[in-house]
């Protein structure tokens, strides 16, 4: 009888320079591969017998195949199955496709600009934002959150992230009577905190509490690759492999009223004094980078983490290249090693040329 082997395909396998990474979108996890192991993989999804691939490796790699069959079979990452059966399990659609003009916005506030948000809110709702992070560099008193809140309640828009700076006032009773306020807050991160904890929703507080001990005075603080950020989530990484993961269908407000595609993005398309975010939207050059991928980025085309990992083009290791390597990334995909960023000796003149001196150090 001829045996098949099929990975599940909702398990995309990544191939990197020294290592693969299986990424397992239903359960949300995923696993390192050899390389060697991807080949064999290869091989099987592409309708060969298991017989047949042992031939085609050579009968001395026939227990290290069986191996590998074994790990994805307890893993439950693929399965055995007939040639009748083989076709009746379709490959996984990759396509992108969002019902909206943007899925997601930042802002930049001031806490004596709160009211723009009167005038903001329905232009986000219309372009079919769904997730908004809104930053304050500043304290933020209930009051004030509430009233913050208070512009999203009753929209369509379905999560909300406020970073603000930490103060004494910020306590269980506090956070109790913001959860009351509204359901679409998702995470609260407060900086400047006395210690650098996470607390996530349960039944009395429905959004996420994280607490940092860093000092944020600027957008600069972004753009951190970090295997704490990775996300094997299925729509994130189907847009990843179409899109960029980081400003695709992203618009941006920094604290000054500019519209742009990031805060710390020199670009900018507009003042919302006298331009709309649609208008923004539509004026050249603001889609520019919504669809440099991953596979076109130097390092990172070589990275197993590049669907699963964000992008920054704000702070690159190389300013004047597009296409050069997000700056804060200490992964090396060539020996899988991580380093510490900021002490690349490679690195230093992108660091002056950002002025992220200051934030170093912090």
């Amino acid at each position: 009888m001829n045996i098949y082997f099929k990975t599940f395909a909702n398990c995309l396998i990544v191939k990197g320079s020294n290592r693969s990474l299986i990424c397992d979108l239903q359960r949300q996890i995923s696993d390192f591969i050899p390389n060697d192991m991807l080949e064999v993989l290869d091989k099987l999804n592409k309708k060969h017998t298991v017989e047949e691939v042992i031939q085609l490796f050579g009968e001395e790699n026939k227990e290290v195949i069986y191996e590998y069959l074994e790990y994805m079979d307890e893993k439950e990452y693929g399965f055995y199955c007939e040639e009748d059966e083989f076709d009746l399990f379709p490959e996984l659609n990759k396509e992108y496709l969002v019902p909206s003009y943007i899925t997601n916005t930042v802002l930049e506030l001031k806490k004596e600009n709160i009211g723009l948000l009167d005038g903001l809110v329905s232009q986000i709702e219309n372009l079919g934002c769904k997730d908004v992070a809104l930053v304050v560099y500043e304290e933020l008193s209930e009051k004030q959150f509430l009233n913050i809140l208070e512009y999203f309640v009753d929209t369509r828009i379905k999560s909300i992230e406020i970073t603000s700076k930490f103060h004494l006032s910020v306590n269980e009773i506090f956070l109790k009577k913001i959860n009351r306020k509204i359901s679409q807050l998702t995470k609260l991160i407060f900086f400047s905190a006395p210690e650098d904890k996470a607390e996530y929703w349960d039944n009395e507080i429905l959004f996420d509490r994280i607490f940092t001990t860093k000092p944020i005075t600027s957008f600069k603080s972004c753009g951190v690759v970090d295997t704490k950020y990775f996300n094997t989530n299925l729509p994130k990484v189907i847009e990843a492999i179409n899109h960029n993961s980081c400003l695709n269908m992203k618009i941006s407000i920094d604290r000054n009223g500019n519209i742009k595609n990031c805060p710390s993005m020199p670009g900018s398309f507009g003042n919302i004094e006298n331009t709309t975010l649609e208008e923004a939207l539509n004026k050249p050059g603001f889609k520019k980078y919504w669809n440099i991928t991953k596979d076109q980025i130097a390092i990172c085309k070589d990275c197993e983490f590049r669907y699963i990992c964000t992008d920054c083009r704000a702070f690159r290791e190389k300013p004047e290249d597009e296409f050069a390597r997000p700056l804060k990334c200490g992964y090396n995909p060539y020996t899988s090693e991580w380093e510490e960023w900021s002490e690349n000796p490679l690195k230093q003149k992108a660091i002056d040329f950002y002025g992220m001196r200051e934030i170093i150090s912090n």
